[in-house]
């Protein structure tokens, strides 16, 4: 991957469909579980509002899946996602 591809692909932004099919989840779970990039709860998927709809950022998704599941391990148990 070139650094430009790269760096296009830390700025890309995600919808709440791309987002629902990639946890096989309805839209509308996605939609509950949202909060602002800069909201403290570890719960929340971390999004922006742009107008009425709601934008995922690629880098800041992947880290909060990561997160959830490295905490699911530290338990000893499978976390919940929902």
């Amino acid at each position: 991957m070139t650094a430009l591809s790269a760096r296009e692909n830390q700025n890309e932004f995600l919808t709440t469909d791309e987002v629902a099919k990639r946890l096989r989840v309805h839209p509308t779970t996605i939609l509950r579980r949202l909060g602002a990039v800069d909201d403290a709860d570890p719960e929340r998927i971390p999004a922006v509002r742009v107008g009425r709809v709601w934008r995922i950022p690629r880098r800041e998704f992947e880290e909060w899946l990561a997160r959830s599941s490295q905490a699911g391990r530290m338990t000893g148990r499978q976390r919940r996602l929902f």
